[in-house]
């Protein structure tokens, strides 16, 4: 599907809610975790973000949850190709990868040009894909 993807997180909801887009800004899809309480979808319907302008107007609200657009290309190749030190062994870092949650896959894609600035700004070596993938480094 072409547009943009947005992944709402919440404390008070385990698991995160996914609200797809079409070009034209129209709410077309929501994908909702595995187990979501039923005041929780009486939340979505009442404050059903069904145009994406809604969504950065809510984005804007000091509340208990947050959105983030979620990159049109979560695989694992992107990763590959953003992250830029291909050593170690590509198979388990790809196994890592499609272990990961969909937020963490967000996270670890999202830091990779901040974690690039720290290693170019302190000099420091970068870390195998693995390493950085194990131990969380985009959780920093």
């Amino acid at each position: 599907m072409r547009g943009k993807q947005y992944i709402f997180k919440s404390p008070f909801v385990s698991g995160d809610i996914i609200f797809r887009y079409d070009l034209n800004g129209f709410l077309r899809e929501i994908v909702f975790p595995e187990r979501l309480s039923i005041s929780h979808y009486v939340w979505v319907g009442k404050y059903l973000p069904h145009n994406e302008s809604i969504i950065n107007t809510m984005n804007g609200l000091k509340s208990a949850f947050s959105i983030e657009e979620i990159p049109i290309d979560l695989s694992f190749s992107r990763f590959w190709t953003d992250y830029r030190y291909k050593v170690g062994k590509k198979k388990m870092a790809e196994n890592i990868w499609n272990g990961m949650s969909l937020s963490d896959q967000i996270k670890a894609l999202s830091y990779i040009p901040k974690y690039l600035d720290h290693i170019r700004r302190t000099g420091h070596d970068q870390a195998y894909p693995t390493t950085y993938l194990n131990q969380r480094y985009f959780d920093s």
